[in-house]
């Protein structure tokens, strides 16, 4: 079959149409699937949300840098001053959770995936800044 059929029947349990992937406009469904991928970080298993998570602080902490540098108001979530590693993932898991609750209704097939969410959630509690630190670098 072709890719959209392949993909509908790995994702949506065979409901499609045409014009539709699983039901909802193809580029609304791209746009939404791209959105899930683009912040997939925290739907993988912890030792690589860690790894994700320190990758997405360095990079937001050094756009704070340089907007301090050159006398520019900080972003907040990029004030390495102001954030932490750890809750800023708390605080984005809070944030995300309940739109990839809403695309796994419209692609019952994800629903397993963003699951994963809880138990990475679960695992941040233990956390801090040091503690990631010891463990990541």
């Amino acid at each position: 079959g072709s890719w959209s059929e392949n993909a509908c029947d790995a994702l949506c349990d065979g409901r499609t149409r045409s014009g539709a992937f699983c039901g909802v406009p193809i580029q609304t469904a791209m746009e939404l699937l791209m959105k899930v991928a683009d912040t997939s970080n925290v739907l993988k298993p912890f030792p690589v949300a860690k790894k994700w998570a320190v990758r997405v602080t360095d990079e937001f902490f050094n756009q704070g840098d340089v907007e301090r540098l050159r006398g520019l108001p900080v972003t907040p979530n990029c004030d390495r001053e102001k954030q932490t590693r750890v809750g800023l993932q708390k605080g984005f898991i809070g944030f995300i959770k309940p739109f990839f609750s809403g695309v796994a209704k419209l692609f019952p097939k994800l629903q397993e995936t963003v699951d994963q969410i809880d138990e990475v959630s679960s695992m941040w509690v233990g956390y801090d800044d040091v503690r990631l630190e010891l463990e990541e670098g």
